[in-house]
């Protein structure tokens, strides 16, 4: 076995054999990016509280949402295209959730999204957020390895790419916003 699934299966059996690990890494790797990303867009800063709270919730789900959706769109091609098999595909220990439909493993679409999340509503809420976003990433990713249905490699590489792919987006979007001659 390699090193990468070794360690992943550690993470794995800790979280399984632990009465509170166990729990807890469940709800990070099913419930705890829906919250991130519901909590980014709800939010008011101090700039835009006197906007319509619609007009407000619409912006920020864009600005968060069209990077989210280039992070999964390429996470998504990424996995077609290398089909890397799952933890529990090879014969492996249960999943401690439930999965919905599955796709291949490598890399980790939750932990891309997450680590896009971070660092694009870190930008706009810093004071508020900071580095909890970030920590709240590390938890999603960890938590996809701990209940058994990514790789370490999966997860390092999704945050990674999370983290080029949100950056990267970001700025173009605030380019064209504030910088393209065609919206000015």
């Amino acid at each position: 076995m390699s090193f990468d699934q070794t360690l992943s299966r550690n993470i794995y059996r800790i979280a399984k054999d632990s009465w509170i690990l166990r729990p807890l890494a469940i709800f990070c790797a099913n419930t705890l990016l829906f919250i991130m990303i519901t909590a980014i867009v709800f939010t008011c800063s101090a700039l835009d509280c006197d906007a319509d709270f619609w007009r407000r919730t619409q912006g920020h789900a864009f600005t968060l949402g069209l990077p989210l959706f280039i992070t999964w769109l390429v996470t998504f091609f990424l996995q077609k295209t290398i089909k890397r098999a799952r933890p529990f595909e090879q014969g492996r220990d249960e999943p401690l959730i439930k999965m919905v439909w599955i796709e291949p493993s490598f890399p980790s679409a939750h932990s891309a999204v997450a680590f896009a999340t971070a660092v694009v509503g870190s930008y706009f809420y810093w004071e508020l957020f900071g580095p909890w976003l970030f920590f709240v990433a590390i938890a999603v990713a960890i938590s996809r390895v701990a209940v058994g249905v990514h790789y370490m490699s999966d997860v390092f590489f999704g945050a990674l790419l999370g983290v080029m792919i949100g950056s990267s987006s970001l700025f173009a979007l605030l380019w064209l916003v504030f910088f393209s001659p065609f919206l000015h």
